[in-house]
């Protein structure tokens, strides 16, 4: 008989456990109590034993918790009190490492007891997020179903402890699994920190791996194989073949190809118009606007003529949308959907977003091998180091998140400044993930990307669209505002922050304060070279000089934002609630607050410069020593921070004192940050000239383009000439498919209370319907608060909350809201 794999994992995994759950009266261990207790005694999948009770508290039992529980106010009236069984219980534990789910909730009730295990404890959550990085709900019932683990019952101590426990197992097998020198490398990276789950790592890998497995091998360490894309260019005709137009509207007919091959499919007049019209301008050029309303299907009417344009001549066609998501739409349902109709197998599409999406294996390689890597760096080190294992395709929406992920994602993520190009050895391997994206757009006959990727190309130089002459633009209602954005800048705080702990940044560790950042790491690059002992002790020297200028830095930045929140203050009504804003223009930029603004920005320029000047020597310095680990890299990361420091500097300086007469300047407040923001006054002229000259064709639609019955504002605006119109009504029945309420007994946005009310309306409302709602902010700030105040008690009624940026990519929380 060949025995299951945890019956397999058992026999080698000798330590007894003891998985944990309780249940309360709610989320505080300060006020709530113990109702429940369930642990299971374990040796690889063999129950030793059990324990069960239930408790009697000393507080009613709410009604909300009966719903979750299932247990009633008479169950827990004959129970025994906590202090009779617990006694019973910590004999039951012992002296076993405890496995639980986000089991610091359950151990914050027992330390009320007086209560700490004694051997460390295993959180099933944690190694989740670790081995299962591309989950979008790390809920034990959700990671249990992903893992095939059998259960009917939540919310009751014992079942869940049982489940816990089987989890804990599935895991461990799934970190068998790995190959020998991802397990390796979990461990090593692990064993910088104080934690339970270091030891768990550090025996997998001697039982997978042995001694005889390198925890860093490279390039083995990745299973992305050479991954060169095939050579699949278009190959355009030199005389175009025009668009049968009348053939495409027999196709959106209800007994076309369409229908036949989508059964929801429904003929819609204005669709055949808006196709028509958008054909006749893939064929002759020129410039289309068209307006059409939301139920048109705006998507088949453009895409259906692109298709076919991009098929019959071998050029490609640029499909832009405002949103990522309506990106994922279109490659995921859209454009495939139309090509089985057309019974086109030969059609090639490609996804293509901006180089912050993907991940620089060179950056992430030069972190990965740093000796000083904080808790949170490490934690991201080994959860990217399993899903490079999995061949992803390197988009950081293949991955959930975590909020304090992002400024670390931000180091190792394919920025322009610090690429090296054909010089780098993941490119010249094939395994560069922006590389092979742009390889597969640079052979696809649509390419989809959102504004932001196709005006920061024009904005910046950029190189990673390939040349195209014919562009879509969807939800063009927000392109004036992309432009504003990537023409224009802001900077704050965190800005500023992000770019020196880029640096050095100061950290609480194992063995007390430590520093991580490019200054603190130049020492692991000397590792094997033949570079003298003098020479490095100069390099470092120098590098402690920079970082003492990061330090006084730090100071300025400190100086100014409290200028700049006094002057706000002073100068807005409720500057620190919700949402403020103040132009600054002459007349408020004249007085004698605004002059302690300026100096403290002169300031921190002049900081910002002696960074600059410190960068440049230890650049100059670390040249010549080409035997330095990974010098060519060096060199570019301390191009890419000279760079970025001058660009801080300037845009600091250009707000502080105005410089642009052909800017608009402001501050800007949300929650406890402000940020010094900048934008020209006009973006049509520039859009004309950068993205509307060069083109052969531009079509822009969206459901909200015309002002009054025409298009003259929106044209003004974007700085578009001679150009066709069309503006269709729709076949949407609003008054039959939609109702529309406003609350008029809240605050207004920028009064006391405002959020408050808001998430208290969201939390009845979601309670009301049982969850299934959509929440949609016009901020991230208002977004995190709701979110902060609605998580509570809306999971403690078991529902699952999801909040953009903060529980993974859009793309992942629309998949976890639809299951």
């Amino acid at each position: 008989m060949v025995p299951s794999p945890q019956r397999r994992f058992a026999v080698e995994m000798k330590e007894i456990c003891v998985s944990l759950d309780l249940e309360t009266t709610g989320l505080d261990p300060a006020v709530d109590e113990i109702i429940e207790i369930g642990a299971v005694r374990f040796s690889g999948d063999e129950v030793l034993d059990t324990f069960h009770t239930l408790v009697r508290p000393g507080r009613p039992l709410p009604y909300r918790i009966q719903i979750l529980t299932g247990i009633t106010p008479g169950d827990v009236e004959s129970a025994p009190q906590l202090a009779l069984v617990l006694d019973e219980l910590v004999s039951f534990i012992g002296g076993q490492p405890i496995v639980g789910q986000n089991v610091a909730f359950d151990l914050a009730f027992l330390a009320e007891q007086g209560f700490a295990p004694q051997a460390g404890v295993y959180d099933t959550f944690e190694l989740a997020t670790i081995l299962l990085p591309t989950l979008p709900d790390y809920r034990l019932s959700a990671i249990a179903e992903w893992l095939g683990v059998a259960s009917q019952t939540y919310h009751r101590a014992l079942h869940d402890a049982t489940t816990t426990k089987d989890v804990f197992l599935a895991l461990l097998e799934r970190a068998r699994a790995l190959a020998p020198s991802i397990v390796a490398e979990l461990a090593r990276l692990s064993s910088g920190v104080e934690w339970k789950l270091a030891d768990l790592f550090r025996q997998l890998s001697q039982e997978v791996a042995g001694d005889n497995v390198p925890a860093a091998a490279e390039p083995e360490l990745y299973i992305l194989g050479e991954g060169r894309e095939k050579e699949r260019r278009l190959a355009p005709l030199l005389v175009r073949r025009p668009l049968d137009i009348d053939e495409l509207a027999r196709m959106l007919a209800g007994d076309g190809e369409i229908a036949r091959s989508l059964p929801l499919f429904e003929e819609r007049p204005e669709q055949v118009a808006m196709m028509r019209a958008v054909a006749e301008s893939l064929d002759r050029g020129g410039r289309l606007i068209v307006e059409a309303g939301t139920g048109t299907g705006k998507s088949v009417a453009y895409l259906l003529p692109a298709i076919r344009f991009a098929l019959d001549n071998g050029l490609p066609v640029v499909v832009s949308t405002n949103t990522i998501n309506l990106q994922q739409q279109l490659m995921d349902k859209d454009i495939p959907d139309l090509a089985r109709a057309l019974g086109e197998n030969s059609l090639r599409y490609a996804q293509l977003k901006g180089r912050a999406n993907y991940l620089c294996l060179r950056r992430w390689s030069g972190l990965r091998r740093s000796m000083l890597l904080t808790r949170e760096e490490t934690l991201f080190l080994m959860r990217t180091l399993v899903w490079l294992a999995g061949s992803p395709g390197g988009d950081r929406a293949e991955l959930r998140l975590r909020e304090a992920e992002v400024d670390i994602w931000d180091r190792v993520c394919a920025q322009a400044e610090s690429c090296l190009g054909a010089q780098c050895p993941y490119q010249r391997r094939g395994q560069c993930f922006l590389y092979r994206a742009r390889r597969r757009a640079e052979g696809a006959h649509l390419i989809v990307v959102n504004h932001a990727l196709l005006l920061s190309e024009l904005a910046s130089g950029g190189s990673v669209l390939p040349d195209y002459s014919h562009l879509i633009v969807d939800e063009a209602h927000h392109l004036e505002e992309e432009a504003t954005e990537q023409w224009g800048f802001h900077v704050g705080e965190r800005e500023l922050a992000a770019y020196l702990n880029r640096l050095g940044e100061r950290s609480e560790g194992v063995s007390g304060e430590r520093y991580s950042g490019l200054l603190f790491g130049l020492g692991d690059r000397f590792r094997g070279s033949q570079v003298p002992p003098p020479r490095q002790r100069d390099v470092e020297g120098l590098a402690a000089d920079v970082h003492r200028s990061v330090e006084r830095c730090r100071q300025r930045i400190r100086e100014l934002f409290d200028a700049l929140w006094g002057f706000l203050k002073d100068s807005v009504e409720n500057a620190s609630e919700y949402d403020s804003r103040l132009l600054l223009g002459a007349q408020v930029c004249r007085g004698p607050q605004w002059r302690g603004v300026s100096l403290a920005a002169e300031n921190l320029c002049l900081a910002l410069g002696d960074v600059e000047s410190g960068l440049g020597r230890l650049q100059a310095m670390v040249e010549p020593l080409e035997d330095m680990l990974e010098h060519d890299g060096l060199l570019a990361e301390l191009s890419a921070l000279i760079s970025r420091g001058g660009e801080l500097r300037q845009q600091v300086e250009s707000v502080a004192f105005q410089k642009d007469a052909g800017a608009v300047y402001w501050l800007a407040a949300r929650g406890d940050a402000v940020s010094m923001r900048a934008a020209p006054l006009q973006v049509g002229p520039v859009l004309q000239q950068e993205l509307f000259a060069d083109r052969e064709c531009v079509v822009l639609t969206s459901a909200t383009l015309s002002t009054e019955g025409n298009f003259e504002y929106i044209k003004g605006r974007l700085g578009l000439e001679q150009c066709g119109e069309l503006l269709l009504g729709t076949s949407f029945d609003y008054e039959q498919a939609a109702l529309v309420y406003v609350p008029d007994d809240i605050p207004e946005p920028n009064r006391p209370g405002y959020q408050q009310a808001v998430a208290q309306v969201l939390v009845e409302l979601c309670r009301a319907s049982g969850g299934r709602t959509l929440a949609l902010f016009t901020s991230h700030a208002s977004l995190r608060a709701a979110y902060e105040s609605v998580l509570a008690p809306l999971q403690a009624d078991d529902i699952l909350v999801l909040g953009q940026g903060l529980d993974g990519s859009p793309r992942q929380l629309l998949q976890a809201f639809r299951a």
